[in-house]
C-alpha cells in the first residue's frame, strides 16, 4: 500500500469549509476595524486636557487616522502611550 494512498482531495465539503473559514477571519477583520474607528472617533471629540490626562496627544489621534485601512489604529495609540509611560520621551513636556 502506498503512503498516498489516503492523500486528501478536494472535495465540495473541504471547499465549502475553508470558504466559511475565510469568511468568519473576513468578518472578524471588519468587527476590529469598526471597533477601532469607533474609538478613534470617540477619542477625537475629547479635548486636548482630556486626552493629556490619558497620556495622549492629539498628533498621535492624526497619526493613527494616517494609517491604511489594514492597520490596527488602536495598537499605534496603546504603544505611543506605554512609550510615555515607560519615560522613553522624559524631556518632552506633557
Amino acid at each position: 500500500m502506498s503512503v498516498f494512498a489516503g492523500s486528501r482531495r478536494p472535495t465540495a465539503q473541504n471547499y465549502f469549509a475553508a470558504v466559511g473559514e475565510w469568511l468568519v477571519q473576513l468578518g472578524a477583520h471588519a468587527a476590529r476595524a469598526t471597533a477601532g474607528r469607533k474609538t478613534l472617533h470617540e477619542l477625537a471629540r475629547l479635548d486636548d486636557r482630556a486626552l493629556k490626562d490619558i497620556g495622549l496627544f492629539r498628533s498621535d489621534l492624526e497619526a493613527a487616522e494616517c494609517l491604511p485601512s489594514g492597520s490596527d489604529r488602536v495598537a499605534l495609540l496603546r504603544s505611543r502611550r506605554a512609550a510615555r509611560c515607560q519615560g522613553r520621551f522624559g524631556d518632552r513636556y506633557y
